[in-house]
Formats: structure tokens, sequence, C-alpha cells
């Protein structure tokens, strides 16, 4: 499983590792590497004791004077199609040999 992590120096010859998904997850080093190992075992010991799952929602019904929610027209849309990871891996190799 892999996490976006944000890696900074600290101005005193430190390096900050967080992780943006998880909550509180900051952790300092002495080098770059440090940090990054640090922040890794916070991260497995996390998820040790977290459960990923899901709840459902309800949805108020539609009002005919409500403004629409796109977010939750395309909610779940492409949940069963197996086109669209290939299609997005393609779209980010060609995205990234842009530059």
């Amino acid at each position: 499983m892999r996490y976006t992590v944000i890696l900074r120096e600290h101005p005193v010859g430190r390096y900050i590792a967080m992780a943006p998904a998880v909550p509180d997850c900051r952790v300092e080093g002495k080098t770059r590497h440090e940090a990054l190992e640090r922040l890794r075992l916070t991260l497995e010991e996390w998820l040790k004791g977290t459960e990923v799952t899901s709840v459902e929602v309800s949805v108020p019904q539609d009002d005919p004077n409500a403004k629409r929610n796109p977010w939750l027209d395309t909610a779940g849309l492409f949940a069963d199609d197996i086109t669209l990871e290939p299609m997005l891996e393609r779209i980010y190799a060609e995205r990234a040999a842009e530059r």
C-alpha cells in the first residue's frame, strides 16, 4: 500500500515527515531516510488497529427547487468498470510524457 507523504527539511537540520491521509501522523528524523523510515513504522503501527470500511448515507429525496449536487449524481458511477484503471494509467502516462 502506498501513502502520499510530505517531507520537509526543518531549518535546524532535521526532517519532518507527515502523512496527510492519517490524522496526527507526524515524525521527525535527523536525516531524510530516518524521517521516512520512522513514518513508515508509524503508519504500519497505526494501520494494525485500523479498519477500512464504508457506511451507507441517506440522501434527501429530490426536491425540484433544490440545487443538484454533482458529487452525489456521479458517486460510484465507475465502481464496477474494469476499464477505468487501465484508462487512467494511460492518461497519467501521457501526461508524464508531455513534461
